[in-house]
């Protein structure tokens, strides 16, 4: 099957949309649906891991989790599945219109 050259994988020699510099600002984004990298502090080990997630917004449905012990693995496990979405940067957003919860009312 002949290849389509005008479709890009996310990796990083072609530029990540996601990093481990804009990951906690920074989501990607199709239709309801939001993909991105949440890190998760453990009080007992003293350390922390990096959840990669994918959630349904509107219904707050879960539809993609797996914690990393590496930011590196868990921001190339969002983009290797969802690289080809939306960069949606969140940080110049401020307010209860910024968080996902918006649309569950």
């Amino acid at each position: 099957m002949p290849s389509d050259s005008s479709i890009t994988t996310a990796s990083p020699s072609n530029g990540w949309k996601l990093t481990e510099e804009n990951f906690s600002h920074s989501i990607l984004s199709f239709r309801d649906r939001q993909a991105g990298v949440s890190s998760i502090f453990d009080p007992e080990a003293d350390r922390y891991t990096y959840n990669a997630y994918c959630i349904e917004s509107r219904l707050l449905t879960e539809l993609f989790t797996c914690e990393y012990e590496f930011l590196s693995d868990a921001v190339a496990a969002i983009n290797e599945e969802f690289g080809q979405w939306e960069l949606v940067d969140l940080s110049a957003k401020s307010g209860c219109g910024s968080c996902v919860a918006k649309g569950a009312h």
